[in-house]
């Protein structure tokens, strides 16, 4: 498994974890530490992925 498909995986994981949290708004101090987590983690897929191309 590549370091991507990791991530995804990583990434799929934590949101269907943040789907748990109660309510789901950025209120929320989980909801928003999830997503937080999330948009990081997508952040270092794309460089990977651009690291990939070049």
């Amino acid at each position: 498994m590549t370091k991507i498909q990791e991530l995804e995986r990583v990434i799929e994981t934590l949101r269907r974890q943040r789907e748990d949290c109660e309510p789901k708004a950025n209120t929320n101090p989980r909801y928003l530490r999830y997503s937080n987590a999330v948009s990081a983690l997508k952040w270092i897929l794309d460089d990977l992925r651009a690291e990939e191309r070049a």
